[in-house]
């Protein structure tokens, strides 16, 4: 079946010049363009996204279906190292679509934002609005660089760690991460230790918490927690747990959990 085959009985054909190196269909709001024809009428529309549905469960369609309106959600991956883009390549393998959708609309918004453009907090509702429970979470993750420089790395750290258990492990780390957010501190390239410091003691004096975690990739930062906690005696106030982890390519990672609840024995 072809292109001509599922316009076939739905639109008029002399509405219809397709240029034979142009078999595809966009889709933009309420308009679908056809080759040089674009299609107004909104039965007609409605017919043609009918036809399209009965594709949906199967392994592709007989054309090309551009999303014109939804093209816009992911130019800022062009703008991503090829590093970032394979993590995001392999979170569509890890994660349900709907995580891996709020997380490329997170970048949308944070994109915006970045070039001062009209409708960023449009977009920032409509992101809260879509997604209520963590799309403000998925943003601040990414709008703070964290998700760059922090979590993706962990693909990678875990799929080594645990082999054939990655996926279940990732999840698990991910979904917690937002589960407790803002639980979570990122010890960063450009993280100082003062301001480590002074972010480990706000969530320390948090009520009703059970625990708060540091997480830091790389040896210099994990440095970093390391000294704090020494500092601020972490480890003779409360109970502790020191995960560390290294990549293949040597990529040094670490979750360092206090467990606010607990007290040390004597």
């Amino acid at each position: 079946m072809g292109l001509w085959d599922i316009l076939k009985g739905i639109i008029p054909e002399k509405l219809i010049n397709i240029e034979i190196d142009n078999r595809k269909i966009e889709i933009s709001n309420s308009t679908i363009v056809v080759g040089k024809q674009t299609i107004n009428d909104s039965k007609l529309v409605e017919q043609v996204l009918n036809k399209l549905e009965e594709f949906k469960d199967k392994e592709s369609f007989p054309c090309q279906v551009v999303h014109k309106d939804l093209d816009e959600s992911y130019s800022e991956y062009e703008d991503l190292s090829l590093n970032q883009k394979e993590s995001i390549r392999q979170l569509k393998l890890i994660l349900p679509s709907e995580d891996v959708e709020c997380i490329l609309m997170a970048r949308r918004v944070k994109r915006a934002f970045d070039k001062k453009l009209d409708n960023a907090k449009e977009l920032h509702l409509d992101l809260e609005k879509q997604y209520p429970e963590k799309g403000y979470k998925v943003f601040n993750l990414v709008g703070g660089g964290y998700f760059d420089e922090m979590i993706l790395p962990f693909v990678d750290v875990f799929k080594a760690e645990y082999e054939d258990k990655y996926i279940e492990k990732f999840r698990d780390f991910y979904y917690n991460l937002l589960k407790f957010f803002p639980l979570a501190f990122f010890v960063g390239n450009g993280t100082t230790p003062e301001k480590l410091k002074e972010g480990l003691l706000a969530r320390l004096k948090l009520g009703g918490v059970p625990f708060v975690r540091l997480h830091a990739i790389g040896k210099h930062n994990i440095e970093k927690v390391e000294k704090v906690v020494s500092e601020l005696q972490i480890e003779e106030n409360y109970i502790t747990k020191d995960n560390r982890f290294a990549s293949p390519n040597g990529l040094k990672a670490q979750i360092y959990e206090i467990r606010t609840s607990e007290k040390p024995k004597d």
